[in-house]
């Protein structure tokens, strides 16, 4: 019995050491490799820099909006105002100049319900 048992024993350990040699390395490592992890690590840095430029694009064109609609309302054209401000509320990428956004469009629809 105690002879079956290390004969067990050192089959087990046998074939633990012989598996990772039998065994694909795609099995081993789930298809990773370090170069497709590389690859993944240089596009995750191309997508996060072009959300970058799409965010600081996004914001130009915002506040370009929000400059026209400030000056609009000056001029007293205030549907115009809220038409820009609309605008730059839909394509801002700020949660600072969101606020802002929103707080001047409110008070010009406030104006223009007054005014009606």
């Amino acid at each position: 019995m105690k002879k079956s048992l290390n004969s067990i024993c050192a089959l087990c350990l046998t074939a633990s050491f012989a598996l990772p040699l039998a065994l694909p390395a795609a099995a081993l490592a789930d298809g990773m490799s370090s170069y497709s992890n590389g690859q993944s690590d240089a596009q995750a840095k191309r997508e996060a820099k072009e959300r970058a430029n799409y965010l600081s694009e996004a914001n130009e064109h915002s506040l370009a909006y929000l400059g026209q609609a400030r000056y609009f309302r000056e001029q007293g054209r205030y549907e115009l105002a809220r038409q820009r401000y609309l605008q730059a509320l839909s394509i801002c990428a700020d949660d600072q100049t969101l606020s802002i956004i929103k707080r001047e469009l409110n008070g010009v629809e406030l104006l223009l319900r007054t005014m009606r």
